[in-house]
């Protein structure tokens, strides 16, 4: 995952060299930077989990609000 996101950073820098590019795509790139911060917070939660973090600190420490409580959600499903 973190390999993908080096990879998604290097493309989103390069796209936005552009000027005019970003200026008529600045909402497809807005939403391609959510999926970014996304993944970077999905290969840090996976990171906390598999150092041996409890379920529910490693869920605290999500940086993203929404995923936070999707994730929230979806873990009380299962207890």
């Amino acid at each position: 995952m973190a390999e993908m996101r080096h990879q998604h950073e290097n493309l989103a820098a390069s796209l936005c060299t552009d000027a005019a590019f970003a200026e008529r795509h600045v909402e497809s790139l807005q939403l391609f930077d959510a999926l970014a911060q996304q993944a970077d917070e999905s290969a840090v939660l996976l990171d906390r989990l598999s150092g041996g973090m409890h379920s529910n600190e490693a869920l605290s420490l999500v940086r993203l609000d929404m995923m936070q409580q999707r994730l929230g959600a979806a873990l009380g499903e299962l207890y």
